[in-house]
């Protein structure tokens, strides 16, 4: 993993349907130390995704924090 990388700051929410609940405000690393669970949703480390309503999925976040 790109250690740099690791430290960016996400917000991580719950998406169920309709229904989004922030979770919080963590580092990469930290979002990916949470359990594997379908719903969860982050903001890329690098673009203000949540102004615009798009999220990425924990694959992407790996990808992310491996680049």
């Amino acid at each position: 993993m790109a250690e740099k990388n690791l430290y960016r700051i996400v917000e991580v929410s719950v998406n169920r349907g309709s229904d989004r609940r922030d979770v919080g405000i963590m580092t990469v690393r930290q979002a990916l130390e949470l359990p594997d669970v379908p719903s969860l949703e982050y903001t890329h480390p690098d673009i203000d995704t949540r102004a615009d309503g798009h999220f990425i999925n924990r694959s992407q976040l790996q990808a992310y924090a491996c680049s």
